[in-house]
């Protein structure tokens, strides 16, 4: 199983919708709305790295209202 939490920046005013999005992948075990540098910060999880970096670029990438994206693999 591959996990990484993924940094989001989000278009102001658009952070709600961005959020229900992510919610609506199986991949994503958690995301929040936070404070600080990033938007949003989401848990998400596949079954190898590839899928994951896939599901990253390929999916989340694509949905309305994110501008930046930093992905952090969890290695333990």
């Amino acid at each position: 199983m591959a996990r990484a939490y993924l940094k989001i920046n989000v278009e102001p005013g658009e952070e709600k919708e961005v959020i229900q999005k992510m919610k609506s992948f199986e991949n994503v075990v958690d995301v929040d709305l936070t404070s600080g540098e990033q938007d949003v910060i989401a848990q998400i999880k596949a079954s190898n790295y590839e899928e994951l970096m896939r599901f990253v670029v390929t999916e989340l990438r694509a949905i309305n209202g994110i501008t930046k994206t930093i992905t952090n693999l969890i290695l333990d």
